[in-house]
């Protein structure tokens, strides 16, 4: 396994990052031929040979119609080679490692071995790191301003490391020139300012819902109400902000503004400054919902 090892060495040989991490997930020792010895290379081709005479050549004249019949029919003689005693011996592998071996096995990791990457970057002044295979941005404490970091990740994962100390961990994102952004990572008073910018959709359905139904669901049309649904977030500021100077009647005011065919930010704010809200239930008749008949307009069978 020559591709495995970077730098050959007889005693201290150093082996690439992919094969050092496979070997400390499974808590295992890495081996290397030595170089002064090439004649280790028939000890293994002889191995190859028996196993070649012991399974394939048993079943070369076989005719298989599945993968999964083929893999039957190989275990099933690399069994039979397993039990087969040792040339000159009177135990065979099997038993071999039975007695000697199988006690010595530790158990699998509970994880399956996922391969990392590594990079270094340097913690920007808006104390966030980019990995350049996505250019996708991390963010770390602010207080790393400036500091060189060593960020590992997979396809699941980021960790972001200083100093052998792991001082942030993401899930990984593949949007190119986007944030992911922990808001303890930030200053006070750009947490603040997060806070009372509540860029998305969730957190601003969670906080209508202290108010009531009728009130998600005019934030939840106000959301709908254009194709980028960026655009109405400041919309959604707005409300929230009504909401929080009128407690007791932005429900209300929402249930009125439910039977109109308009969601916006006016429409409550016109309704709060009017005291509509205020009115009794039966004076919620609005002009759109009555029909007045127009004997001016044809019907449909004027086209037949």
């Amino acid at each position: 396994m020559k591709q495995w090892v970077k730098k050959i060495n007889r005693y201290e040989p150093v082996f690439n990052e992919t094969i050092t991490q496979w070997a400390t997930h499974y808590k295992i020792n890495l081996l290397s031929t030595r170089p002064y010895e090439p004649t280790d290379k028939g000890s293994v081709e002889n191995m190859v040979k028996i196993t070649y005479r012991r399974v394939y050549a048993k079943l070369r004249n076989e005719e298989f119609y599945s993968l999964r019949s083929l893999n039957i029919a190989i275990l099933k003689k690399l069994e039979e080679h397993h039990c087969q005693n040792f040339q000159k011996k009177t135990f065979s592998r099997r038993e071999l490692f039975e007695q000697e071996e199988i006690m010595h096995l530790q158990k699998l990791p509970s994880t399956p071995f996922i391969p990392k990457n590594y990079t270094r970057a340097k913690v920007q002044k808006n104390y966030h790191v980019v990995v350049g295979e996505d250019w996708h941005y991390y963010s770390v404490p602010y207080r790393f301003i400036g500091k060189e970091v060593r960020i590992l990740y997979c396809t699941d994962d980021v960790e972001i490391y200083y100093r052998n100390e792991r001082i942030a961990t993401h899930k990984r994102n593949f949007q190119k020139n986007k944030f992911t952004t922990d808001t303890s990572h930030c200053p006070k008073n750009h947490q603040a300012y997060l806070e009372s910018m509540l860029w998305n959709a969730n957190d601003y359905l969670k906080e209508a819902s202290k108010y009531g139904p009728n009130t998600v669901l005019f934030f939840q049309k106000v959301l709908d109400s254009k194709p980028n649904i960026d655009h109405t977030y400041l919309s959604c500021i707005g409300l929230q902000r009504l909401a929080k100077a009128n407690p007791d009647r932005i429900e209300k005011a929402c249930t009125r503004a439910l039977l109109g065919v308009r969601y916006n930010y006016m429409v409550i704010k016109n309704i709060l400054e009017n005291n509509m809200d205020m009115l009794p239930d039966n004076t919620n008749d609005l002009e759109h919902d009555i029909v007045i008949p127009n004997t001016n307009i044809r019907g449909p069978e004027e086209y037949k």
